[in-house]
């Protein structure tokens, strides 16, 4: 159970840098604590932990001023009776911002091979077979296998392939994993990529790749509202460049609808632009050296000549569109991705089947027609837009 609670914290907990971030990622602990150790005495945090932060953050104290306090915050955590390592991850998450732990199933053919013994017995990835969560990132803590944790480190190779094989009566074992990063560049780069059966990524725009709500169309500047563009969004689209896999957008953002109501910006009009200012920053952001017209030039290069778009709003084109009457669209993402299908088949020559692709959507009824399909359809909450934990939930699907 602690295991468990420890990958709870470590989810929960933010990735944030700032002292201000530091703070809540501290309320956010406590609050868990609350929740689950009701017994435990937890004023130590309101009264000494919580007001000294405060007081720094105020004081404009440097970041690394305010995280030498991480070990009287290690002492705190220890004072309360939770295990050891529920003590060491919390503490490092909260320090390093780029360290925690996870459990990842054991795949068929997994064996010592995969991982290097290092100096003092501890064994890491090595190289990573296809589908797996594992990255060069990872060290190895035990196997879960039979109700029991085993720890790895100094076990011969023969000893852990034969661990990591032993099949119970209906799984193979699990692996705990330590997962240590230098940059959130990192973090992102150690997830994993769609299959080569998946030809096309796709996203929704508003409450998904978007954090907000445009209602399809808007007069607002986007360059500002390029901010609300996910993290999560940009970390990996930069990623997904890089290897030269398929992208696109579909959305009910519709151009006509805007051009009817006079509003500037709609469908690929308002798209198009909104990737290019979250990425053109993005990259700057990550590479100070970056000219920013060379940032300019890749961003505009991706979304004029790389990027699929189809924008349409049903309900409307319908209504008042011709070609629409006699067929109607269906109040799904099914003609959209059929079109974006037909964008790729005459660039490419080659055909996109359903199956051979995912979409991100916050609309239930969207990912729920799209999976009728046979498309990997993964539902984002509105309220965060889309996060790491809808990109790994494609990937145990599309894998």
């Amino acid at each position: 159970s602690m295991g468990i609670y420890t990958s709870r914290v470590v989810n929960e907990i933010g990735v944030q840098g700032t002292p201000s971030h530091y703070l809540k990622d501290l309320e956010v602990l406590v609050a868990l604590l609350k929740k689950d150790f009701p017994s435990l005495d937890l004023s130590i945090f309101t009264s000494k932990v919580f007001p000294e932060a405060k007081k720094a953050i105020s004081e404009k104290k440097k970041e690394s001023k305010l995280r030498m306090g991480v070990e009287d915050l290690k002492k705190h955590i220890s004072s309360l009776n939770v295990t050891e390592q529920v003590t060491k991850d919390v503490v490092a998450w909260l320090g390093c911002n780029k360290v925690f732990t996870f459990i990842a199933a054991v795949q068929p053919g997994l064996e010592a091979k995969h991982f290097g013994q290092t100096q003092d017995g501890n064994w890491r990835v090595a190289s990573v077979p296809p589908g797996s969560r594992l990255s060069v990132y990872d060290t190895l803590v035990d196997v879960l296998e039979g109700g029991k944790n085993h720890p790895v480190k100094g076990l011969s190779a023969k000893d852990l392939t034969a661990l990591m094989q032993k099949k119970g009566a209906d799984r193979l074992p699990q692996l705990r994993v330590y997962r240590k990063t230098a940059s959130k560049r990192q973090m992102y780069e150690a997830l994993r990529l769609p299959p080569p059966s998946i030809k096309m990524t796709l996203w929704d725009m508003d409450l998904c790749l978007l954090k907000v709500h445009t209602g399809g169309h808007t007069n607002l500047k986007l360059q500002p509202l390029s901010k609300e563009v996910t993290e999560a969004y940009c970390y990996l689209m930069d990623i997904m460049i890089e290897k030269k896999l398929t992208t696109g957008v579909v959305t009910f953002s519709d151009k006509k609808v805007a051009k009817a109501i006079e509003s500037q910006y709609g469908g690929e009009d308002l798209v198009r632009p909104l990737i290019f200012h979250a990425l053109r920053r993005h990259w700057m952001q990550l590479d100070r050296t970056l000219q920013l017209q060379d940032a300019i030039n890749k961003a505009r290069s991706f979304v004029e000549n790389d990027l699929y778009v189809k924008g349409a709003y049903p309900e409307w084109r319908n209504r008042n569109d011709e070609e629409f009457k006699k067929k109607p669209m269906p109040n799904s993402k099914e003609w959209h991705m059929a079109q974006v299908a037909k964008e790729f088949e005459a660039k490419t020559k080659q055909k996109v089947k359903p199956e051979e692709m995912i979409l991100f959507d916050d609309g239930e009824r969207n990912i729920r027609e799209a999976e009728r399909q046979g498309v990997v359809g993964v539902w984002v909450n509105e309220e965060t837009g889309f996060t790491v934990q809808d990109w790994e939930e494609a990937m145990n699907e599309a894998w």
